[in-house]
């Protein structure tokens, strides 16, 4: 190509095998000396060099490369081939069974075969228009510019061809007419990259072309540089939610979703970079830490075009009044209750911590003779869940009573009184998580109380036994502690604890069953504990964060105040939230400027001492009026709502609203209407909403309103300022929510689950696989039968992955999910563990060995068995490629009781010879194989090469 042709193409390297031709020819060619033909100063020496230490091209056994030999069609298809695997390219595994071209069979040499698959399927070498490839034809020097353009193609997703034609270029190539019209473009491509060589224009097309010349041709294909136009256009984010966000204090808070476009193929990342009022970096929003935050979302392209940047606002706001948002039994023994605000514990308490409740605060009255016994309980670390734990199992009615609590703030409880059913308890239990607490000794947590165990097994990565530490639950336990302090237990070596087994009060079995978690011995990392952050949580709390896990000293288990000081302030409480992080309540309000003293006695688990630290921190009263962020209208379960939503939280009250709607072009004013306004969710006080029939009742009329409230109020008496909204009324219908009861699941094969529902079920979630479970086991697909209207039934078949399940013995099988006909409630979460599933993997050949002269012997992977001795019943002889008839086997015959893991084939009819032999025996399945395990899982095998 001349110095004064236009360069259109930025530099694109392949991959890792260009990269290493690219390497190799800048390298001396001393490697091409090898061969015994190939001189160092010859033209084609570099490129063969390349080819040949990136694997595309050999030479011959005797030494040479022989560069003048012609190729042929099927030489050229075999380098295209290893070219593309050396790039990282897989052979397709159906190139025996599926051949590509129409001359060619199973019979077809197998590296030709793989070779031919892969090329024809990336299209890179077509054949001819009959679908032959004509392997032994020499290849035109036309075609071989066809098959190295089309190549190059395939591998980068480029088009070259019309990349050269829109590019106007001073073409060397003089003989072109003589070539095929197909060929012509290709031709060009070679001749615009000086692939062509300009000195010799005549590219003399349908010439044959030699082993060194095609080295040359495909060495400098594969280093073809291109430039790519500049991408001068910045990528945009993408994000269809509210820019400001509502959080309710101590919530789970999930940041927004944002993604990027941009003009050219590519991932665009996104990053986020999240800051408070003062301007500070954080790694998350806490919840527990009221003020407004701001997530700044930002986006860069390949080529550093910077996206505009979205900021989303998130508002933390504090509640104010107490109350019990919800009471679910949660298993067998234990209830769970959760606040709307943390509780004080001195409240709750008889020893002012946890355990024993204080007279007449909780109460569980049994309905239906089921009695409780002695009750005791556990304040989650924010102070927010309560979980009950009864002496005895739990079932069917209660009158819960809870009351005389104060929180945190001192506000107190709403007095709670209603009545709970708890059903029997159907969950499995889980493991939740560990918790180093110390250098030496993990805690594994349990989703709730356990029967006694001492099964677990501990093994290092490498499979060996651990010695010097073992696991023992206690019955009723919620968590255990491993102790790894032996000097036998290796330091900062993972390992895995096994848990097989395992159930709860009622005797549902841990999910996944087995179940591991990974543990570690840790080495004191001589670093001391500090203070990295004070964050303002309330009125009259914040929050002291460490850089590590540490302990405070405590008097009788209770955190000593005397650790911490506050200028001004006297702390009456300090709590801990996490390992790292605790809660401190003062006594007055907080305000202005202070200074907060960690006093030095601080641990973390190795032991090691914190020493004093002082961080000056400013305080502030948040006496802001609530803002409605947004007013909608929202349709819930069929009938429509109007919805405030706040920036913080507030009461249920009245609001008034007021304005006009308009349909058929006429307008009709909306006297001042006040209708009561709730909260949309128990667990969420920032939104409230009303029904629009108390107010909106004309479907189809689009209405402008005015909305104000005396009553709705933040949490400090604080009215919201007016809002306004317009909205096109909608229908209110009734929605069938009818739901489906828990089904009936048994197995039907080694390999099929069934579950039969009572009723009509909504096709969709019925055969969508994601719900349904079955531990140990993999659920490959749920097909829906037909509805059985007499019966009233319907059942899906669960068809298990072959393989996939790998033991014999009952498991948890989860059913979620699944819809009735026309409903839109999904039906309650099922868990079934009394089902025993056999397993069904299936037994393969691990090899066949020629025992005798009339016998092979076939060795399995488990014990089979095989109810017939019928000749060629059960497997196939082959010699070399061929099948043979007059020479049959005739399978041992083995009873399923008997099973073993060899079975001798004994040779029938003609005999075999050493002729047979050397030319190869393979044994393959008939088509009325029925050699099964132990389990009757069916034998897994096609054919195997017999030894001698």
């Amino acid at each position: 190509m001349g110095n004064n042709q236009p360069k259109k193409y930025r530099n694109f390297m392949i991959g890792a095998a260009s990269a290493a031709l690219v390497a190799t020819a800048v390298a001396p060619v001393a490697s091409a000396a090898q061969f015994t033909d190939v001189k160092e100063d010859s033209t084609h020496a570099p490129a063969i060099n390349a080819l040949v230490e990136a694997g595309v091209i050999n030479g011959y056994t005797d030494g040479t490369f022989q560069p003048n030999k012609t190729l042929t069609r099927s030489d050229v298809v075999k380098m295209m081939g290893k070219w593309l695997v050396s790039l990282g390219y897989e052979v397709p595994t159906d190139y025996k069974t599926n051949p590509r071209f129409k001359d060619h069979t199973s019979k077809t040499n197998d590296e030709l075969l793989k070779y031919a698959a892969l090329v024809k399927d990336n299209g890179v070498f077509n054949g001819y228009p009959d679908g032959t490839l004509g392997a032994g034809y020499d290849i035109t020097r036309e075609n071989m510019a066809i098959v190295l353009v089309r190549a190059y193609d395939a591998i980068h997703k480029t088009d070259l061809v019309t990349l050269v034609k829109e590019t106007e270029f001073d073409k060397d190539v003089t003989d072109l007419a003589k070539a095929k019209a197909e060929a012509r473009p290709y031709i060009d491509v070679l001749d615009y990259f000086d692939i062509t060589n300009p000195v010799a224009p005549q590219f003399n097309p349908k010439n044959t072309t030699t082993r060194g010349q095609f080295a040359s041709f495909l060495y400098k294909t594969s280093i073809v540089e291109l430039e790519a136009e500049v991408d001068t256009e910045a990528p945009k984010l993408v994000y269809d939610g509210e820019k400001t966000l509502n959080v309710e204090y101590g919530a789970e808070f999930t940041a927004p979703k944002v993604t990027a476009t941009d003009n050219v193929d590519e991932e665009i990342e996104v990053t986020s970079v999240i800051t408070n009022e003062a301007g500070e970096r954080l790694t998350a929003i806490d919840t527990k830490v009221p003020g407004t935050y701001k997530v700044t979302y930002s986006a860069v392209d390949a080529a550093g075009n910077n996206a505009e940047e979205l900021v989303v606002t998130v508002v933390v706001a504090e509640p104010a009044n107490l109350e019990v948002a919800s009471v679910e039994g949660i298993n067998a023994t234990q209830v769970e209750v959760k606040f709307n605000l943390p509780v004080d514990k001195a409240t709750l308490f008889a020893d002012g911590k946890s355990g024993e409740f204080k007279a007449n605060v909780v109460s569980l009255t049994s309905l239906d003779n089921v009695q409780p016994g002695d009750l005791a309980g556990e304040l989650s670390n924010d102070g927010k869940t309560l979980t009950i734990t009864a002496a005895n199992v739990l079932s069917k009615r209660y009158d819960v009573v809870i009351d005389g609590l104060k929180s945190y703030n001192g506000k107190d409880i709403v007095k709670y009184e209603k009545m709970v059913t708890i059903a029997a308890d159907e969950k499995a239990p889980t493991i939740t998580g560990t918790e180093q607490i110390s250098a030496n000794k993990v805690k594994i947590n349990f989703s709730e109380p356990v029967k006694a165990y001492s099964g677990a097994t501990l093994k290092y990565a490498d499979g060996t036994t651990v010695t010097g530490a073992s696991v023992t639950v206690d019955a009723g336990a919620t968590s255990v502690i491993v102790d790894l302090s032996s000097d036998s237990v290796e330091v900062n070596k993972q390992i895995t604890i096994t848990f097989i087994g395992l159930q709860d009060q009622a005797g549902n079995l841990l999910t996944p069953n087995p179940a591991t978690v990974t543990v570690v011995k840790q080495q004191v990392d001589g670093i001391k504990p500090t203070v990295s952050n004070v964050t303002q949580t309330g009125a009259k709390t914040f929050n002291v964060k460490f850089t590590k896990d540490v302990v405070l000293p405590t008097t009788q288990g209770v955190i000593d105040v005397n650790n911490l000081t506050v200028s001004g302030y006297d702390v009456s409480k300090i709590e801990k939230v996490s390992d790292s992080e605790y809660k401190v309540t003062v006594t007055t309000n907080l305000d202005g400027l202070q200074n907060v003293t960690v006093n030095a006695g601080y641990k973390d688990l190795a032991g090691q001492t914190g020493e004093a630290i002082t961080k000056v921190v400013t305080f502030v009263k948040d006496a802001a009026a609530p803002k409605a962020t947004s007013v909608k209208v929202v349709n819930v379960d069929g009938v429509e709502y109007l919805e405030l939503n706040f920036d913080k939280d507030v009461t249920e009250g009245d609001i008034t609203v007021s304005g006009s709607y308009t349909k058929d072009y006429v307008t009709t004013p909306v006297g001042s209407k006040t209708v009561a306004a709730t909260y949309a969710s128990t667990s969420n006080k920032k939104v409230v909403r009303t029904p629009l029939n108390g107010f909106a009742s004309v479907e189809g009329g689009v209405y402008t309103l005015d909305v104000v409230s005396s009553t709705v109020n933040s949490l400090s008496g604080i009215a919201f300022d007016k809002t306004s909204t317009s909205f096109t009324r909608g229908k209110d219908v009734a929605s069938n929510k009818t739901k489906l009861a828990a089904p009936v699941i048994t197995q039907s094969s080694n390999d099929t689950v069934t579950v039969t529902f009572t009723g009509q079920v909504d096709g969709a979630s019925a055969t969508d696989v994601a719900n349904y479970k079955v531990d140990g086991a993999e659920v490959e697909s749920a097909t829906l039968g037909t509805f059985d209207a007499e019966a009233n039934k319907q059942v899906v078949t669960l068809k298990l992955k072959a393989d996939s399940n790998k033991f014999t013995g009952t498991r948890n099988i989860s059913v979620q999910n699944v819809k009735a006909l026309g409903s839109s409630v999904t039906m309650d979460k099922y868990i079934e563990n009394t089902v025993s599933l056999t397993e069904n993997v299936r037994p393969t050949v691990t090899k066949a060995v020629l025992t005798a002269n009339n016998e092979i012997t076939l060795t399995f992977s488990e014990n089979v068995y095989d109810a017939t001795n019928e000749a060629a019943a059960d497997f196939e002889l082959y010699i070399g490629e061929n099948k043979v008839t007059a020479t049959t086997l005739a399978t041992e015959n083995v009873a399923k009781d008997g099973a073993k893991n060899t079975l001798k084939l004994t040779v029938s009819g003609t005999a075999l010879t050493a002729a047979d032999i050397a030319k190869g025996l393979t044994v393959k399945a008939a088509s009325t194989i029925d050699v099964k395990d132990e389990k009757d899982n069916a034998l897994n095998f096609t054919s195997v090469t017999v030894s001698q």
